[in-house]
């Protein structure tokens, strides 16, 4: 890579701003991916600029960067920062069976591992493209277009809040602009500019915009002019022109016929403050009647529940340790009278005094007070994530259903006309496993890798002869989360695999309240259907087929697998911190304590990393610069420090030696084996006079001669602030 050298200080400034600009690409990748592991990531990026700004030959970076990339992979899918022999062999084993599926062109079989580092090679070159930029071209004008484009883009279109990113990358672009475009009036005027004057530049820049938009953040914003574009194109691209069509998105209890087109609602209706994302269930249905989905009861179980008593799917398991416990904190906009909740619920706390009744064969929580149906418009929901064995999953055996105690003959049921392919279909995509599990997750893949589309409009609606999963199976392959989770619910019960079909509501997405607190809000939009089928000695689990959602079961990676198993592993969260919740729903003033001051803080900080970093600039710019020039400034310090009511021998010593590192500082430096005689002749040469001389001749006589008494103090000290304030001119 060849250009104008640039300072290097400056190219370690513009390689820090280029980081934060390649940080808001990998936000919203990484979260509207599902995945995780963002700072592995940086790290990387980051390290790709050291080895640039240290001008690290080809042989050192190439080893460097492939063996990050190999242990950040190791990190990520077997949670060990070093390597063992087994899991070595186990790694490159599975990223060597990708080989035959490249060849194929069966992309969707590509092994999450080998994913992860196909995204390492592509930040690889965008490093390298940046440093061209950078380096090279001396502008960074179309990354930083490009960047605003995306962020506007997935931020209109797609599920990701920009909220902050916007301002962060308007201020770090502009500094990077303006770095570079000194940079290169430098370079055509042949002149060169010292890192400090850039920092200087870019100072009133930065503070501009930094206050302008504080200001924005915090003044009163007026409704939109204009209305939301977006309805509009989707109709014109769906091609149903202005209108549009279909039943709005949204709960509905009733499933009868399912199919047909729908139309986005993008009304609150829920706001959940909770760790992290959750589906939020709401009930289930047995009966399929080739149409849609009915809920016919075998046996009316009804069990009431008051606030705070064990409930739930943890209720029959015993006792759960406090510190296992998660809060969901909801507050809910439609008129439900029932709950919603995720997975693994334990107990709900209301300030009403509520009774829930559960109906044990649709899973359903209907709230009553007084005997009559009410709605809660808050309520607490204390829970525990799921977590599975991988092994205990893979061990699952059909035949273990015999031994299971609960009669799950309603989750097998089918209607009698089902056409029979659909049957031999589900035994084809299964006819290879041997696990229960297995052949669940083969089905839940299916959809995925057999160009099924998801879509809410143009959704066929099965004629009176027609089936519902029949047609979607083999004729239409478009639908939306209702078609997915019934063909899959259909072709488990195909090949005797109990499941049910669930309704309530994805994650939502993750913005900042009015309060500043960071919430999901659940629109209608996220009104979604998926599958529970039973597991043999683990009991009902959740999965998701339709495309373009992400299941959240946590699924502990404990098994060892042989080298010719192309299945990727599955990979278990990263734990989220477990903090012990209060039971009581209110907080009295008593109950406030010091440590709600230091979360209180840590809030704002993490709401506010934007202005956090841009004062933190500021402060650290100025604290460089005043160390800079210290020389200046310093001497005055130091006359103000030394100032004493006792003049003695000590007090001397001192100021002579704070005189001889200040002489030092402004450039006067003594040599190696120089005398302190002939160093004071060589300072007096250069003020002028002798103050120096008779300074040291003092120092000499006390420090050689042990004469510390025989002194005029207060004229050594009158000489001594002369000579020290001079050398700050």
């Amino acid at each position: 890579m060849t250009g104008t050298r640039i300072d290097r200080r400056l190219l370690l400034i513009l390689y820090i701003l280029a980081l934060i600009l390649l940080r808001e690409w990998l936000i919203p990748v990484i979260e509207l991916t599902n995945s995780d592991h963002l700072t592995l990531f940086l790290l990387f990026v980051a390290l790709s600029f050291l080895l640039a700004l240290i001008k690290a030959k080809w042989w050192i970076v190439v080893p460097t960067k492939i063996l990050f990339i190999l242990s950040a992979t190791h990190y990520v899918f077997f949670d060990k920062i070093l390597f063992t022999q087994e899991t070595l062999v186990h790694l490159s084993g599975n990223l060597l069976t990708n080989a035959p599926i490249i060849m194929n062109g069966d992309w969707e079989r590509i092994t999450n591992p080998f994913r992860t580092v196909l995204f390492f090679a592509l930040l690889w070159m965008t490093t390298y493209l940046i440093r061209h930029w950078i380096e090279v071209r001396k502008s960074i004008l179309l990354f930083y277009i490009m960047t605003i484009l995306f962020i506007a883009f997935i931020d209109t279109f797609g599920g990701y809040a920009a909220g902050g990113a916007i301002f962060r990358i308007m201020v770090t672009g502009l500094l990077l602009l303006g770095l570079l475009a000194i940079t290169r009036l430098a370079e055509k005027h042949n002149t060169s500019i010292p890192t400090g004057t850039f920092l200087a530049i870019s100072v009133p820049l930065l503070f501009a915009v930094v206050v302008s938009g504080a200001l924005a953040n915090f003044l009163p914003k007026q409704d939109p002019i204009w209305p939301d574009p977006l309805p509009y194109f989707e109709s014109i691209v769906q091609g149903h022109g202005e209108g549009g069509g279909g039943a709005k998105s949204g709960y509905d209890t009733n499933d009868a016929t399912l199919g047909g087109s729908f139309v986005q609602d993008s009304t609150l209706v829920i706001e959940a403050k909770v760790a992290s994302e959750q589906y939020w269930k709401i009930e289930t249905k047995n009966t399929y009647t080739s149409k849609g989905w009915e809920q016919v009861s075998v046996d009316d179980v009804q069990t009431s529940y008051t606030p705070g008593m064990k409930m739930g799917e943890i209720a029959g398991q015993g006792n759960v340790e406090d510190t296992a416990q998660l809060l969901a904190d909801l507050k809910v906009s439609e008129k439900f009278p029932f709950i919603v909740y995720p997975y693994g619920m334990n107990k709900v706390y209301a300030t009403k005094d509520v009774v829930f009744q559960h109906l044990e064969e649709a899973g359903k929580y209907s709230t009553e007070i007084g005997g009559k149906e009410e709605v809660l418009d808050s309520y607490q929901v204390e829970f525990t994530e799921p977590d599975y064995s991988l092994k205990k999953l893979r061990a699952t055996r059909m035949e273990d259903f015999s031994e299971v105690a609960e009669d799950l003959t309603q989750y097998l049921q089918l209607p009698e006309q089902l056409p029979e392919r659909v049957k031999e279909l589900a035994k084809n995509i299964t006819e290879n496993q041997e696990s229960v599990y297995e052949k669940t997750k083969e089905i839940e893949r299916y959809f995925g890798r057999n160009g099924f589309v998801y879509s809410q409009q143009g959704v066929a609606i099965p004629k009176a002869g027609d089936d519902y999963v029949d047609q979607f199976l083999f004729d239409t392959k478009k639908g939306y989360c209702d078609n997915f989770s019934t063909s899959m619910v259909v072709m488990l019960r195909s090949i005797d695999i109990p499941a049910r079909w669930v309704k309530g509501f994805a994650p939502g997405e993750f913005v900042l309240n009015d309060e500043g607190e960071k919430v999901y809000q659940i629109t209608n939009n996220e009104a979604h259907s998926w599958v529970e089928a039973y597991m043999p000695g683990v009991g009902w689990m959740p999965y998701e087929p339709t495309i373009g959602f992400n299941s959240l079961t946590d699924i502990e990676y404990d098994i060892e697998l042989n080298l010719d198993d192309t299945l990727t592993p599955e990979v278990k969260k990263p734990e989220q911190p477990k903090k012990k919740q209060d039971k009581k729903t209110v907080k009295t003033d008593k109950d406030f304590k010091s440590s709600e001051i230091f979360k209180s803080v840590g809030t704002w900080i993490r709401n506010n990393l934007w202005l956090v970093g841009a004062i933190g600039f500021i402060v650290i710019f100025a604290g460089w610069r005043l160390f800079v020039g210290r020389v200046k400034w310093l001497p005055k310090v130091l006359v103000y420090t030394h100032r004493t009511k006792q003049e003695d021998w000590v007090t001397f010593t001192k100021r002579y030696t704070s005189l001889l590192k200040q002489l030092d500082r402004s450039g006067l430096k003594r040599a190696t084996g120089m005398t302190l005689s002939d160093y004071a002749t060589s300072v007096d040469k250069y003020f002028g006079g002798e103050r120096m001389k008779m300074l040291t001749t003092a120092y000499e006589k006390g420090l050689y001669g042990g004469n510390i008494t025989d002194h005029e103090w207060f004229e050594l000290k009158e000489i001594w602030e002369g000579l020290i304030n001079r050398t700050s001119g």
